[in-house]
């Protein structure tokens, strides 16, 4: 009988510290629970402290204790009841029955975990203030938080082309289209306040100007050194015939970024 109970409370203790592994790029290595994603981030729970939320070009992997049932939307496809097996360099893998499945997070929209858990609160995204006239600049504190944090202002124009892994440009470029390439890295403030502007001017334009995002980690990521990249962020501008006609790779301000326009335009 006592080997029972006891051999019934080391089950108890194994599954009660079950925990899913997460890897950051930086090498913090976290255990907790895997929460799903939304919002362009993965949500992870710490058996201590507040929720993680994570964009994939800061994750190196996510390993749950035992194979998730989660439902998956992609751009092209969706997964219902599929397990999540893991995730690594930029790549899901997942599986439904015998069939293993491998789909690159880019093209992730969403994946909810089908247990009982937290939900991931993905962060609140300002409105894109409406524009009084033709040629109104955002203001510094259109896109402030109240502790004066600054929050990405995303349009319906912008397109995630890379998580830092290499991809050929010219291939998602909007033919007929202005179309401008924003190098961008998410620790910089500059990147924030800029890339802000070029969404609001692209929510603007009625569909006029396309933005391609590039997630920049570091000069380490593979489209930095295909590309040569030796500063972030840079704003590339294409022509309504793909053509390159203007990088800002150092200075962008708003008067700059207006003027990369004009050229592009022409």
């Amino acid at each position: 009988m006592k080997r029972m109970v006891c051999s019934a409370l080391s089950l108890c203790l194994v599954l009660a510290t079950q925990a899913d592994t997460l890897t950051l790029r930086n090498g913090q290595v976290v255990t907790g629970r895997f929460m799903g994603f939304a919002d362009r981030r993965f949500g992870f729970k710490p058996e201590s402290g507040p929720m993680i939320t994570e964009y994939p070009l800061n994750v190196k992997s996510i390993v749950p204790e035992v194979p998730l049932k989660v439902s998956a939307e992609l751009v092209r496809n969706r997964y219902e009841e599929v397990e999540f097996r893991s995730f690594d360099d930029n790549i899901l893998h997942l599986a439904q029955g015998d069939d293993v499945i491998e789909e690159r997070v880019i093209m992730l929209k969403t994946l909810a975990v089908r247990r009982p858990p937290e939900p991931v609160k993905p962060p609140v995204s300002p409105p894109v203030p409406e524009a009084s006239v033709p040629d109104a600049r955002l203001k510094q504190g259109d896109a402030k938080t109240p502790s004066n944090k600054w929050r990405e202002v995303v349009s319906k124009n912008t397109l995630i082309i890379s998580n830092g892994e290499e991809v050929d440009i010219e291939e998602h470029l909007k033919k007929g289209f202005i179309n401008i390439v924003h190098f961008h890295y998410p620790k910089a403030l500059a990147s924030i306040r800029e890339g802000n502007y070029v969404e609001v001017l692209a929510a603007r334009t009625k569909n006029r100007i396309v933005i391609l995002k590039v997630l920049a980690p570091d000069f380490k990521a593979p489209i930095c050194e295909a590309l040569e990249i030796k500063s972030l962020p840079q704003f590339w501008f294409y022509n309504t015939q793909g053509q390159l006609v203007k990088k800002l790779t150092d200075r962008f301000t708003e008067g700059d970024i207006d003027e990369a326009i004009k050229q592009a335009r022409r």
